[in-house]
């Protein structure tokens, strides 16, 4: 694993950093190949790309900065903080990009399903990818001590994230990175029976929630104090979007585009 990348005297360049670099230009390269025929123009998809990049760095933060006030310490620095962009860049900081992107869409007067529906794929294959290449390799998101033979060990590294060095452990974002490609596929192969508007975002959603809930049990890095049901939040929180999102998924598969759900 390599969580740091280069490395000038003190100044190091960390491999989650650039992931997350490598991660949104693909988005952004495929998705502006994508454009024509869509509800977006070159100048839409800049914007976007900008919401999301602030979303991830400022959404991180506030996220933290909630989680420490409910805690009982408020602590504003975390607004700024690399730690709290690794630990809520993925899957909980999604609520604060949804909310600053229904902010956009009514600004700009449009569809925000369809662009949704237009970003799913690219966002999904964008979170495959970080979680291979950052999570990875900086050691966060580590599984459970494994004797399975596909386990994975972490050296020794003043850099890395992973507590547990030398340990066979669950390669945790591998699963969560194959599940996203196979969240992909699916989207792709069964497009024709999600035309209508927020289908295909419901799909997605459900295959990366439903993922994040089930390898959750595998984890070893989340606080697992049960909030309800015997479920950390963070599990809580991914169950509940895959069942909203499964029921209205199938309920609207299948049907046309012009179909109101």
């Amino acid at each position: 694993m390599f969580p740091v990348l280069y490395s000038l005297g003190s100044i190091h360049f960390y491999t989650y950093g650039f992931s997350l670099f490598i991660s949104l230009m693909v988005i952004y390269v495929l998705a502006r190949r994508a454009i024509p025929g869509s509800v977006l123009t070159h100048d839409n998809l800049d914007d976007l790309m900008l919401i999301i990049i602030g979303s991830l760095w400022l959404g991180g933060g506030v996220i933290h900065l909630t989680v420490s006030a409910w805690n009982g310490s408020v602590n504003w620095k975390s607004l700024f903080d690399i730690h709290a962009l690794q630990q809520f860049s993925v899957f909980p900081v999604a609520v604060a990009t949804t909310l600053a992107l229904v902010i956009w869409c009514r600004w700009k007067k449009l569809p925000f399903l369809a662009v949704i529906d237009f970003l799913m794929p690219f966002l999904t294959l964008g979170y495959g990818l970080h979680r291979l290449l950052g999570c990875l390799n900086a050691g966060c998101c580590y599984g459970l001590p494994t004797h399975l033979p596909w386990g994975i060990t972490f050296p020794k590294d003043p850099f890395s994230s992973c507590p547990l060095p030398g340990m066979r452990l669950h390669p945790t974002q591998i699963y969560l990175a194959v599940l996203a490609f196979v969240t992909l596929w699916f989207l792709y192969r069964y497009k024709n029976a999600l035309q209508t508007p927020g289908a295909l975002s419901a799909a997605g959603l459900a295959g990366l929630s439903g993922s994040y809930f089930l390898v959750g049990f595998l984890r070893s890095d989340m606080d697992l104090t049960p909030l309800y049901l015997g479920l950390p939040s963070q599990q809580l929180l991914s169950l509940i979007v895959f069942l909203v999102t499964l029921f209205m998924c199938g309920k609207q598969w299948g049907q046309p585009a012009n179909a109101r759900s």
